[in-house]
């Protein structure tokens, strides 16, 4: 899956697991800290990064991103951008990168204020966007409370966040292009290939999979998150329709809505196609 979004996604990073192992006057007990993966709201984090994308290209070389602290106390962040790219599954690749020139890597936000990251363009803009992405991460501050009375140590549970946002830099001339490449079916699995053509990221809010017996009526619904598919790559959406329903089915049509427009494609479902 997908994180959660990526305009202005909030992650929650992995952290170390670790044990805490304390004496009790009756024996000997376990306490483990953890930093957990859950995914919330933005708000939930106390501070914000805005904007929650940058363009970046021949007119505008530098931004600046604010981080801004909404909470009673002062935070801890380090900062850092990657290069980002997708592999041949779609899902998300980082490389260090020095094309992107940013200040500062280590920051404090003092309650209710903000701070800014200003970012730069090293490299020229090509034929083709480049993309990035820029970290947030809190530094996490681990907390324990002694109860002296019992003798023993309270373990606590401790969130880091981290928001990672898109920076795109633009070519010199936008091609946007992309087509629904493929529909195919096997098993009861629905395949759709999305495929970027042009030379910008797309973004798809969402694709839907609707399946519909030989009247044209739908008895079959799916739909599925989408996330950017950058240039010149593929994505593959897929759902799986109930046995007991595949054998009615005569076509399944695909919609897949981006931030501009929308594509179809149709699949005729055949016997074969569906489990067995």
């Amino acid at each position: 899956m997908k994180n959660i979004l990526c305009n202005g996604t909030l992650f929650i990073s992995w952290y170390k697991i670790f044990e805490a192992s304390v004496k009790k006057y009756i024996g000997a007990t376990i306490a483990t800290l953890l930093f957990v993966v859950v995914f919330i709201s933005p708000a939930s984090a106390g501070f914000q990064v805005q904007p929650t994308t940058m363009d970046l290209g021949v007119r505008e070389k530098s931004g600046v991103f604010s981080v801004i602290n909404k909470g009673n106390e002062k935070v801890d962040f380090q900062v850092s951008v990657k290069e980002w790219s997708q592999d041949e599954k779609g899902k998300d690749v980082y490389v260090d990168t020095k094309e992107i020139v940013f200040f500062p890597k280590i920051m404090s936000v003092e309650a209710n204020s903000q701070r800014a990251i200003r970012i730069g363009l090293k490299t020229p803009p090509s034929t083709k966007e480049k993309t990035y992405r820029l970290f947030v991460e809190e530094i996490p501050t681990p907390k324990k409370t002694t109860d002296m009375d019992a003798q023993k140590v309270k373990a606590g549970l401790t969130i880091a966040f981290r928001f990672s946002m898109p920076i795109f830099v633009k070519p010199f001339k936008l091609q946007e292009r992309y087509v629904i490449d493929k529909i195919e079916m096997s098993n009861g699995a629905v395949k759709a290939l999305i495929k970027n053509t042009g030379n910008v990221h797309i973004k798809t809010r969402a694709v839907k999979f609707s399946g519909k017996d030989a009247e044209g009526k739908e008895i079959f619904s799916k739909e599925v998150a989408g996330w950017y598919i950058l240039n010149g790559l593929s994505f593959s959406y897929e759902a799986t329709v109930p046995k007991e329903l595949c054998g009615q089915l005569a076509k399944i049509d695909v919609s897949a809505q981006t931030e501009s427009s929308n594509i179809n494609g149709t699949l005729n479902v055949q016997k074969n196609m569906c489990a067995q």
